[in-house]
């Protein structure tokens, strides 16, 4: 069977290129976790990872295949946050507060708040895409933070390598990952988050994604627009109308497409630095 393909839209000619390329990236990280279990390393950590990703990439090529409107593609999340419910692999049940004390939900950190960050997290993952290399370049930077931050890369260095690959691929614009692959990323971000009580790094680390959702959201309901990019002859993509974080970017400054995935990415690298610094301060990286 061949992978679908998507159109190129910031290439001239709109070329069809290879997509769902993320596929590789859930089957590696899965099969890395699983021989973690196998050796009885991590405890049920890779087990939670590894069944959450296979819900989460199912669902990610089934949207690959058919498209699926945004309104149901943003409830598949939750769905993948069901294996990290039933296994429950963190006995903590309890919420620390940044400026102090704490809160015990109890089983509610299971069924309420452990499926509402993971579907944040993955939504707003995936809609910051849409530029080649958008998708993998700010996952690695997060994931690499994440396994120094945790002390513990073990869980993640296989999937950090498998995206250097896939990276490659997609920044020059010769395959794409596809919904399977960020949403792939999204849930291993969010559920080693969880695991490693790295709640509050993440969120204060994607607030560029949480903006840029909140953006493409109010434009979709309240303007029924969405978030356009042109290409000018001269190869620069633009904007004229602010309706994303990638649009505001290019009504700002036109530049070409690898300028502004890297100036996107640089900016998830800060914010990443700013949400370590702010945390350390605090004496706080848990939540």
């Amino acid at each position: 069977m061949k992978f679908p393909k998507a159109i190129d839209y910031h290439k001239p000619g709109h070329p069809k290129v290879p997509n769902a390329m993320g596929i590789f990236y859930s089957i590696s990280s899965v099969i890395n976790w699983f021989v973690l279990i196998f050796f009885g390393i991590e405890g049920q950590r890779p087990l939670a990872l590894a069944t959450s990703v296979l819900f989460g990439s199912n669902m990610g090529l089934f949207d690959d295949m058919v498209d699926l409107k945004w309104r149901y593609k943003a409830i598949l999340p939750v769905f993948a946050a069901l294996p990290f419910i039933v296994l429950r692999p963190s006995g903590r049940t309890t919420v620390s507060f940044l400026f102090g004390g704490s809160l015990d939900l109890g089983e509610l950190f299971f069924i309420l708040l452990v499926p509402i960050f993971v579907t944040v997290v993955v939504n707003s993952y995936n809609q910051l895409g849409g530029l080649n290399g958008l998708e993998v370049i700010p996952g690695i930077v997060i994931l690499l933070a994440l396994a120094i931050i945790s002390g513990n890369p073990v869980l993640l260095t296989v999937p950090i390598i498998s995206l250097l690959f896939l990276g490659y691929f997609a920044f020059t614009g010769k395959a794409f990952i596809g919904n399977v692959g960020s949403f792939s990323i999204g849930i291993t971000i969010a559920i080693y988050a969880v695991l490693l009580n790295l709640k509050f790094f993440v969120i204060i680390a994607m607030l560029p994604f949480f903006l840029n959702s909140v953006m493409i959201l109010f434009s979709r309901f309240f303007l029924n627009q969405t978030a356009e990019t042109g290409i000018r002859k001269d190869g620069l993509l633009y904007a004229t109308q602010i309706r994303s974080v990638r649009t505001l970017l290019l009504k700002v400054k036109p530049m070409r497409e690898r300028e502004a995935v890297l100036v996107l990415s640089l900016i998830v690298v800060v914010f990443t630095v700013i949400s370590y610094l702010v945390l350390t301060s605090f004496n706080l990286i848990v939540f």
